[in-house]
């Protein structure tokens, strides 16, 4: 059993919490590398993601919910615990046209109810085409995927 500072989620159980999320179902977000620095998310391209028709850009909206979900599961991955967007801030590099993108995210600073984590995102040809950094609330509720192997320090949950 894991505490809560030495923890690292799986591959299948971050794809598990993103799998409950219908949003990220229709993103069709893939969880492909969990460690103890970061995580890599890969997400296809799909049409509802144009923004701008005459240009064939992906909506910056979709770029910053990426940089959202990408420094949200970091966070988790590292904590077990769910995770209340705070603040978010996305900077745009380069158009983003459709098709794969890849999303990496990494903690920047993990404390016990705030932490910051940050994004990047790029393109299949490895191009950065946005980034950004949020904060987050750590909601001390543990996540149902990992229940099982983490004991909750501060609020002395035991798994059954």
């Amino acid at each position: 059993m894991s505490d809560a500072l030495d923890f690292q989620m799986t591959v299948p159980e971050l794809q598990a919490v993103s799998d409950r999320n219908p949003f990220n179902v229709w993103l069709g977000v893939q969880v492909l590398n969990v460690d103890p620095t970061s995580i890599v998310l890969r997400v296809g391209g799909r049409p509802e993601f144009i923004g701008t028709a005459i240009l064939q850009r992906v909506h910056g909206g979709i770029l910053s919910s990426l940089v959202d979900i990408a420094c949200g599961y970091t966070v988790m991955a590292r904590t077990g615990f769910g995770v209340s967007t705070v603040s978010l801030l996305t900077d745009f590099h380069h158009s983003a046209n459709l098709g794969e993108l890849q999303v990496v995210g990494s903690i920047v600073h993990r404390g016990n109810r705030l932490n910051c984590a940050e994004a990047h995102i790029s393109n299949a040809a490895g191009q950065l085409l946005a980034s950004g950094r949020g904060q987050f609330y750590n909601t001390q509720t543990v996540l149902p995927e990992v229940a099982d192997r983490l004991v909750h320090p501060t609020k002395g949950f035991e798994p059954r």
